[in-house]
């Protein structure tokens, strides 16, 4: 939110020569961010439901147990819905009034979701993720903090990299999570130690060396050498 209002105000003072003060409110900004998807009904006067959207409360829209784990699966539109059932060999169950269209899932949510979770029962999380994977279907397996680590897609695309602490030894950090195609940035470096750059500083700032020896003996800081 206070990236895109910054981001505005500069396309606006740069057009016009004009700056402003814009204020980004966190209450205001999660009301908005929240109520885009869930104010639903509410948007009219008079109100004609409660808000809410539906297939996001609902109760059985979690990762789905499979016989040895878990899967994340979206089944969301009529093509992707169709592909499931022709894969699984259960085309029949398109002949329910509650799977006929996104109206009706979406009116019958709970009880589908509930009806899914059964099915994903009967395969081996490695099985659905095959099988929706051909079905056009999108899947992920279900990270732990630990497992993510060692993801097939972060690993290619080299999201994690080791790097050498001054301190702390090896550390993993994390790289910037988007692709330029000119001014790629990259990851900072490790935060810095205690009083690392104090001395840099202190000199740009026009203390002289004997100021600065001084200082640092007064706060009980040894200054590292610099580099």
């Amino acid at each position: 939110m206070a990236v895109n209002a910054i981001l505005g105000g500069l396309m606006h003072q740069s057009r016009t020569g004009v700056g402003q003060r814009i204020d980004v409110p966190m209450f205001e900004s999660m009301a908005d961010f929240v109520l885009i998807d869930h104010l639903g009904g509410l948007t009219y006067d008079p109100p004609l439901d409660h808000g809410g959207y539906a297939r996001l409360l609902s109760r059985y829209r979690r990762p789905y147990k499979t016989s040895d784990g878990y899967i994340c699966a979206l089944i969301y539109n009529d093509k992707q819905w169709r592909s499931f059932f022709e894969s699984i060999g259960q085309v029949e169950l398109l002949a329910q009034p509650r799977f006929a269209n996104h109206a009706a899932r979406h009116k019958h949510i709970d009880e589908i979701y509930e009806e899914v979770g059964r099915i994903f029962l009967s395969r081996t999380t490695a099985d659905w993720r095959d099988l929706l994977e051909r079905a056009d279907i999108p899947v992920m397996p279900m990270h732990t903090l630990e497992t993510i680590l060692d993801d097939p897609h972060l690993k290619a695309v080299e999201f994690f990299k080791t790097v050498e602490h001054p301190v702390e030894g090896r550390i993993r950090q994390m790289q910037v999570p988007s692709t330029w195609s000119v001014t790629q940035p990259v990851a900072g470096g490790p935060a810095p130690t205690l009083g690392q750059h104090g001395q840099e500083i202190l000199r740009e700032a026009g203390f002289f060396p004997d100021e600065i020896e001084r200082l640092g003996q007064r706060g009980g800081v040894i200054f590292p050498k610099p580099r």
